[in-house]
Formats: structure tokens, sequence, C-alpha cells
């Protein structure tokens, strides 16, 4: 039997893609609260089992293999009171309706990012970009001579990942002005700088195998620093879909 244990790309794929929201559709409260003065970041959710982990726990499967157990696909992000309600009582919460929990709660997060892309404003992409730029310039700050769609069917990016970057795209004209306005007003390399944060969080993720979809959602959950907060995460997801759109940044899958 595998150890119930899961590596940092699925554990950010699953909050990332969730927004750091219990999936639980009468519950969705967040599950990651920022530090504060006295207090580091505090994380209060729990990592569910679509199918059990083991052959004798809720929903259990034994035909499952032992390397799937363990996967994105086959797990859900709850509190812990709805986690201990769903493992409860498994025959009301069989995998089925456990994975249409999970899809139903990716469309709400979806329609929350969506509503809050309009929002936002230069104080925002801010905090945003702030957290990301390197003290490093990048080897390469060439801009892209692919379209958009056409690096989407290069990455294998499946209509979730084509959708959010069509969403993000909706406020490129404002991240490029703010890109513009600190290069003019503060720094003449902060493009590049920027590209160079990302690019190394990319690299990072490529390294360990990581591609189409999950690889998205990774640098999405980056882009967001991890926050449950649908302003963050709007604004980390325009600064993602410009940076698509106008470097080389998923140029190669190499």
């Amino acid at each position: 039997m595998a150890s119930r244990s899961y590596t940092e790309q699925t554990i950010k794929q699953l909050f990332g893609s969730a927004a750091g929201r219990c999936a639980f559709p009468s519950c969705r409260r967040k599950l990651i609260h920022p530090a504060t003065e006295q207090s580091s970041t505090t994380i209060i959710g729990d990592i569910a089992h679509i199918l059990a982990f083991s052959n004798e726990g809720p929903r259990a499967n034994s035909a499952i293999p032992d390397k799937d157990r363990n996967t994105f696909e086959n797990l859900l992000l709850l509190c812990a009171a709805c986690h201990r309600l769903v493992d409860g009582q498994p025959d009301d919460y069989p995998d089925e309706t456990l994975r249409a929990m999970k899809l139903d709660h990716l469309d709400w997060v979806d329609r929350n990012l969506e509503n809050e892309m309009s929002d936002i404003r230069f104080p925002e992409l801010e905090v945003v970009c702030r957290r990301i730029i390197s003290s490093e310039i990048a080897d390469s700050t060439a801009f892209n001579s692919l379209p958009p769609q056409d690096k989407i069917s290069l990455n294998d990016l499946g209509p979730s990942s084509a959708k959010k970057i069509t969403m993000g795209l909706m406020q490129a004209p404002l991240v490029a002005n703010y890109l513009q306005s600190m290069v003019t007003h503060v720094d003449p390399d902060f493009p590049p700088r920027l590209i160079s944060g990302f690019r190394q969080e990319y690299d990072k993720h490529r390294r360990t195998g990581a591609k189409g979809d999950g690889l998205f959602v990774l640098l999405e959950h980056f882009a967001a620093g991890g926050s449950a907060d649908f302003e963050r995460h709007a604004a980390g997801l325009a600064v993602l879909a410009h940076l698509f759109q106008v470097c080389d940044i998923f140029e190669t899958t190499s």
C-alpha cells in the first residue's frame, strides 16, 4: 500500500483549482487564512479521497492501483467538517456524487473569477506582481510569435485552461498599462524581472514533469499567491494570461 502523502505539485494543483475553498456546495468556506502580524498563514482544509486510500475506507475500490490513489483526479478539497460528513456517510456521498461536486465547484470558481475580473485595478496587480518579480532579469524576454490559440494547442491545454486564458485576457490592456507605468515611473526592468519570476516557477514545475492543464493550474496558484480571495486570484490570472500572450513562456514543450 502506498503512503498517505501527496506531492507538492498535487497539493498546489488541488488548492489552486479550488481557489482554496471547500468544495461542498453549501459550505465553500475559505481554507487558507493569510498571515497576520502575530501569526503565520493557517490552512484549515482537508484533502479527501474520492475513492478510498485504503481498501477498508469509505468508497473503497480495491481495483484502483496504488499509484492512482493520491492523484489530483482522486482528491477533493474540503473543510474538516465536510470531510468528516462525506466519509462518515459514504452511501449518501458515493464517488459519482463527489466527482460531480468537484466539477460543480470548479465551475463555481470560474464564475466568481469572471465576476471579479472586471473589478481589478492597479493596486491588485501591484500585489500580485510584487510577489512574483525576481531580482534577476530573464535570459530570454522575447515576445512570442505564436497566437494564444496556437500555444493552447501546442501545450495540450483543455477547455478549462483555455477559458481561463480568455477570461484573464479581458484585462490584458490594464496589465499592459500597469507594466508600462512601472517602466516609466519606477523600474525600466520591471517587465523582464516579472517574466523571470514566472519563468523560474515554470521551469521548476517542468523539471518535475508537469505539463498541460496541470502546469497551468500550478502557475495560476503561484500567481494568486495561494490566496483564497477571488480578487487576488483574478488579478493573478490576468497577469498570467497577459504573459501567456506576450512572452515566450509556453513556447516550447521540450
